[in-house]
């Protein structure tokens, strides 16, 4: 027998790592996980000179299918332009933080389908701690409204209300018990990425110097891994959608290889130079996550499962739960799942607080030096 086998993973992601390690060797490697939160925390800026490098990777990186969502290379984008344009305007500190910050909510509520989440998740997604409620919240909802105004004008689409989950109607006080349940499984598997990502850090750490081969290899091996399992490449909302949509279809053991190869190729993806964001693909390996403990573990709703894992896992390793929550009860389009979602998120928010501390820094990506 022939097996079919479709290559076009592994050429796309060869070309795209060469791509992507010419870019850091010549212009430098300016972006990365967690990048965009500490210049931000530190300055109250992002950069502008370091958009067009970050820009030409994450493009290079979606095209070419890995796994690593765009809000990354969005908030550097948006973030750059509200830097350059308060120097433009010879705007003090406090007020560039703002504008700054608005320039990302403004984004993020085209993006998610919503002023509210849009506001919200710039707040979260920045780390900002010390929040003026009229100096950020107002202006961010204003340009958050503004951004999904256009967004959808333009595009006319949102991830709002793209899951249902037919099993679940109504909520039952035993399913917060089981929320809790999946809620403690999805934030250890969320501490599992963490320590994923940092082997997979520290592996190709020994490439730091040699950022052309370190992209190539880690192309070769997200290419390859997903040439078996397509599934996992991309950010993984549509991937997901097909996977919830037709849940006969995954066994146990095929979900969670997929939980644990998503979380393989995403690491390495943001270890060898590929630029992107983290939420969505965390979405995944949470959903993926979720359907497989509900198969394993009847009684609790499939409904449950998911979602619970998707903002469990989410929150473990970023701390977004009050974005998370709101943007699943948007996209589930049932306001019946919220409390179980807050639940599953504050638990993998919880545990995230009580164990990272514990686990060893990861390594900075790859340098412009070969």
């Amino acid at each position: 027998m022939v097996l079919n086998i479709n290559i076009w993973p592994l050429v796309l992601l060869t070309i795209a790592g060469a791509l992507i390690g010419l870019v850091i060797k010549f212009i430098g490697h300016n972006g990365g996980l967690g990048i965009a939160q500490t210049e931000y925390a530190q300055t109250g800026r992002i950069n502008p000179r370091k958009v067009p490098s970050i820009i030409l990777q994450g493009f290079i990186s979606l095209w070419s299918g890995a796994p690593i969502g765009p809000e990354g290379p969005l908030v550097f984008l948006t973030g750059g332009f509200g830097t350059f344009l308060s120097e433009r305007l010879k705007l003090k500190k406090n007020d560039v933080q703002v504008l700054v910050y608005s320039s990302i909510a403004g984004a993020f509520g085209g993006f998610f389908g919503s002023p509210v989440i849009g506001a919200v998740g710039a707040i979260e997604y920045m780390f900002i701690k010390e929040l003026d409620l009229n100096r950020h919240l107002i202006p961010g909802l204003l340009a958050a409204a503004v951004g999904y105004a256009v967004y959808s004008a333009i595009l006319q689409d949102s991830f709002l209300g793209i899951y249902s989950f037919p099993d679940y109607a109504s909520p039952r006080l035993i399913d917060m018990w089981w929320a809790l349940l999946v809620g403690i499984i999805a934030g250890f598997v969320g501490i599992m990425f963490k320590i994923v990502f940092g082997i997979v850090q520290r592996v190709f750490a020994r490439l730091a110097k040699r950022p052309v081969s370190c992209a190539i290899i880690g192309g070769i091996v997200i290419g390859l891994i997903g040439t078996f399992l397509p599934l996992t490449l991309y950010s993984g909302q549509d991937q997901l959608l097909q996977i919830i949509h037709n849940p006969a279809t995954y066994g146990i053991g095929l979900l969670l290889i997929m939980v644990l190869v998503k979380t393989l190729i995403t690491s390495t993806s943001f270890s060898t130079g590929f630029e992107g964001g983290p939420i969505f693909p965390l979405l995944f390996i949470g959903g993926c996550l979720g359907l497989a403990i509900s198969k394993g573990l009847t009684f609790i709703p499939e409904g449950i499962g998911v979602t619970v894992g998707m903002a469990a896992v989410a929150c473990a390793v970023f701390p977004l739960p009050l974005t998370i929550a709101l943007l699943l009860g948007f996209m589930g389009g049932q306001t019946d799942l919220l409390p179980v979602i807050v639940i599953g998120a504050v638990t993998g928010f919880l545990i995230s607080k009580a164990i990272t501390p514990l686990l060893p820094k990861p390594h900075s990506g790859p340098t412009s030096n070969e």
